[in-house]
Order: structure tokens, then C-alpha cells, then sequence
């Protein structure tokens, strides 16, 4: 029995290292992050797959996209609270569904300007998180341990890593450049 537990906990890590988020700071006055979330489901049988839109949170610009065929998969929001993506097919045995999610949310409590300066403060419950700020911006604060690299584009890139079992509370400042 502990081997089997063993063995799910295991594949259940697995999975979990393949899940990946960008968030793509947007003009600071929008309050606005793009949002790219990979994702992969093993539920054998399943359907479709359950993502819940933060509280707090308004989402806009949903798509998703099937990572093995690059085919858009239907999706539907359940009541407001949750995207509901369709599988093109549902789970086979020991098979998984690999997918993107793209989405726009729009939530002042987690990214406000204040003066020169932005902030972003949000929990992240994903492993591999990567934060980019908007062109024009310097990271001047990171309440996490973090690696700062630059885009082609000249962006700052922020990436971390949540080795913890629960969401990271994470805290992002950045100041506008003279």
C-alpha cells in the first residue's frame, strides 16, 4: 500500500513540475497581466479540465490551445469563477491532455502603480513562475529569491521557483526609469 501511495505522490510531483505561468505586467493604469499557464491533466477519463479565475480577479481574452496538435481546444467560464476547458478526447489510461491556457485578468489588489512605481503582490500556488514587467521598468524589490535576466525585447524577466507545498506569497516592485 505505501508503495502505491508512494508511486501516486510521486507522479502527482511529476506532473506538477511540468505546470509553468508568465505573467506579462501590463500598463501599470490598466491594472492589467497577461496571463500564459501550461498545464498538464493525467485524470484518466477525463473530459475537461477546471481552471479557477482568482477571486478579485476580472478575466478577458481567454484561449487555449492543445500543446500536442496546437489545435484551440473549446473552453466555456462556469458561473464566473472557473475556465472549462474540453479535452479534443477524454484522458486514456497512463495518458495526459498538455495544454496553454491564455488569459488577460484585470485585478487592482494584486498590481497597482503607485507614483514611478509598481507592485505586484499575489500568492502563487504554480511551481515555475516567471514575472515580466512592462517596458520602461526596474526591478527594485523581490520578496522572494528570484533570477532577474532580460528579454530580447528589454524587458525585465523575473523567475522563481515554489519549492513549498502551499501558494508563495510573492511581492514584485518595480520603478519607472528616468
Amino acid at each position: 500500500m505505501a508503495k502505491g501511495l508512494l508511486l501516486f505522490l510521486f507522479a502527482g510531483a511529476a506532473l506538477a513540475q511540468h505546470e509553468f505561468t508568465v505573467y506579462e505586467l501590463l500598463a501599470p493604469e490598466t491594472h492589467k497581466f497577461a496571463i500564459v499557464y501550461d498545464v498538464m491533466s493525467s485524470t484518466e477519463g477525463a473530459a475537461f479540465y477546471l481552471n479557477p479565475i482568482r477571486k478579485g480577479s476580472k478575466a478577458s481574452d481567454e484561449h487555449v490551445i492543445d500543446l500536442a496538435t496546437g489545435k484551440e481546444l473549446k473552453f466555456e467560464i462556469v458561473n464566473g469563477e472557473a475556465l472549462k476547458v474540453y479535452f479534443a478526447q477524454p484522458i486514456p489510461k497512463q495518458g495526459v491532455a498538455r495544454f496553454r491556457i491564455y488569459k488577460t485578468y484585470e485585478d487592482p489588489a494584486s498590481y497597482s502603480a503607485q507614483s514611478d512605481r509598481i507592485v505586484f503582490d499575489r500568492p502563487l500556488g504554480v511551481r515555475r513562475n516567471v514575472i515580466v514587467l512592462p517596458a520602461g521598468y526596474e526591478l527594485i524589490g523581490a520578496s522572494v529569491p528570484c533570477i532577474i535576466s532580460t528579454q530580447p525585447d528589454g524587458r525585465v524577466r523575473i523567475s522563481m521557483l515554489n519549492d513549498r507545498d502551499d501558494p508563495l506569497p510573492v511581492k514584485i516592485t518595480g520603478r519607472k526609469l528616468p
